[in-house]
């Protein structure tokens, strides 16, 4: 009686652990370490207020992407930043953060086709954001984009320099799950990209980032590695009520047994 009784806590308690596994995922690996300073400026091309210096990337187990840039252009001077403050080229245009360019690419695409976009896009007469208003950073977050802009056509340079701003296509994907904050030196972008087809299925992130005009930028292509990710199935409830039901009649089964072979 006694090893039946046995016998049973222990199928019971192995039920137990089955009903209280949870799914666990680490984070997934962007395989390279480092990130590309635009040649432009290893100083920043018009003094070192416009130097990038790097770009830290990290991918949660949620799949919250967290990017940050390293930039001068976000420097505390006379109180503030550097952004909207400064105007240039033909066009006349305030110099301003850029958008965080971004491709979730697979062996069958590449390029930039999302971007985290600062403020309201707002398009008035000769900027992207009035010249008088700061980046309100209660807005901004993650669009599908069908093509960018490039420095040379925002600010009416002889070239083009490179992208940055995408064309924003639709709506604001997950919305209120993306932030970003410009402090001392930094400007930080978190995004969640959940539910997202193309990052879900992604092999490689590519990343730029650069001031409207571009005198300096940073930007890298990362190996998604999803190896690193391990994912714990959990069983439904259903499924583990009736695992448990069907452990609990085969100790039935047995004392049952147990008792006639007694009598």
């Amino acid at each position: 009686m006694m090893s039946i009784i046995t016998n049973s806590l222990k199928m019971l308690t192995f039920g137990a652990l089955l009903a209280t596994t949870s799914a666990y995922a680490t984070d997934i690996a962007l395989d390279g370490t480092t990130v590309s300073v635009n040649d432009r400026a290893d100083a920043g091309q018009g003094g070192w207020i416009y130097n990038v210096d790097q770009m830290d990337v990290s991918w949660g187990d949620d799949d919250t992407i967290t990017v940050d840039v390293f930039t001068k252009f976000a420097s505390s001077y006379r109180g503030r930043n550097s952004n909207n403050t400064y105007s240039d080229g033909s066009n006349h245009k305030n110099i301003i953060f850029g958008d965080l360019l971004i491709g979730a690419n697979s062996a069958s695409n590449s390029g930039f086709n999302y971007a985290f976009s600062l403020g309201d896009l707002y398009s008035g007469w000769n900027t992207r954001f009035s010249r008088i208003e700061r980046l309100d950073q209660t807005n901004g977050g993650l669009y599908k984009i069908n093509g960018t802009t490039s420095a040379g056509s925002y600010h009416g340079y002889s070239d083009d320099r490179g992208a940055v701003f995408g064309q924003t296509k639709g709506h604001e994907l997950n919305e209120n799950a993306s932030t970003w904050s410009s402090t001392n030196e930094k400007i930080s972008f978190s995004f969640n990209v959940s539910g997202l087809d193309a990052f879900r299925e992604a092999t490689s992130l590519s990343l730029s980032w650069a001031m409207s005009c571009y005198n300096d930028a940073v930007h890298e292509t990362f190996a998604v590695n999803r190896g690193n990710s391990p994912v714990v199935d959990v069983p439904e409830p259903a499924t583990i009520i009736l695992m448990l039901l069907a452990l609990a009649g085969i100790a039935y089964r047995q004392r049952a047994k147990s008792n006639l072979l007694s009598a």
